[in-house]
């Protein structure tokens, strides 16, 4: 490492302590260790052990309302963080041993947003797993591009927040993640089209790789209808397009909403039955 900045991680957790203990593992293991490491526990503090040596930190965030306020959590991180270079990760996501190494050299050069590699594991992993298996039971989404060490991307909906650099003043330049959305989707989109707007960034893909642990999914999210269609309203609102547009039209298809894609508005029609909610249940699927 060259870059003689310090580095800050955030990652945002409520319940899931058997994954964050998996993110904190995998943390322990790297080639370069956060300077910071901000865990902004929404409602209950997780209990954490075995991390002593760890340089992590913990703010509370309450929960309000029924949906988790992911976008207000993540800027009660980036506020909190005492460094100028920032990494987010979701808390399922195992960083590779190279990671952040990797990524935040790549960030002190380019001083942009770039988004890491996630790898997919196809199956629950155990605490004490090594990186090789690691490597051998993940797959790649087939919807993100193969990126060799790194590339400009022209398609900005191609941000995902689950494994992301940002420096710190950049991210206060964009004020965040705009609260206004709460609950499942489209922050992340929002986020990216913002510094698009700004016109003088690029966004960045890398091969730094993370490994997303595997863990029951909805496919299509029906039980994240209320907040999709919500969220997905105030984006078309400020973008002038739809976003989520596939699971717009599997809700369409199940007759859950009244939608197209030449559509103003989403209307709801019926919440979904417990028949459809069990049957889009995936427990083994490695994604949605």
């Amino acid at each position: 490492m060259n870059c003689k900045d310090k580095l800050s991680l955030i990652t945002i957790v409520k319940g899931r302590e058997h994954h964050l203990r998996n993110l904190l593992k995998g943390v322990s293991r790297s080639s370069y260790i956060p300077d910071e490491i901000i865990i902004v526990a929404i409602d209950e503090l997780p209990a954490i052990v075995d991390f002593d040596t760890l340089p992590i930190k913990i703010v509370h965030l309450k929960s309000e309302g029924g949906h988790l306020p992911i976008a207000k959590a993540r800027n009660t991180g980036a506020i909190a963080a005492s460094n100028e270079h920032l990494v987010f990760l979701d808390v399922d996501c195992i960083p590779s041993s190279g990671f952040f190494e990797q990524i935040f050299l790549q960030g002190c050069i380019h001083g942009t947003l770039i988004m890491g590699n996630p790898r997919y594991l196809t199956e629950k992993i155990s605490y004490d797993v090594k990186e090789e298996e690691l490597k051998n039971l993940s797959i790649n989404h087939p919807h993100r591009p193969v990126v060799n060490g790194m590339e400009i991307s022209a398609d900005w909906m191609l941000f995902w927040s689950l494994c992301f650099y940002i420096p710190k003043p950049l991210f206060l330049v964009l004020e965040g993640f705009d609260e206004n959305y709460t609950g499942y989707g489209a922050e992340d989109t929002d986020f990216s089209l913002t510094l698009k707007q700004k016109g003088n960034y690029r966004f960045l893909l890398s091969e730094a790789t993370v490994y997303h642990q595997q863990h029951p999914v909805y496919s299509p999210p029906v039980h994240q209808l209320d907040s999709i269609i919500t969220n997905a309203g105030i984006f078309y609102k400020k973008w002038g397009r739809w976003v989520m547009e596939n699971w717009l039209h599997a809700f369409h298809k199940h007759d859950l909403i009244n939608w197209l894609e030449t559509s103003t508005r989403i209307e709801k029609k019926n919440s979904p039955s417990k028949e459809l909610i069990s049957k889009c249940f995936q427990p083994e699927a490695p994604f949605m």
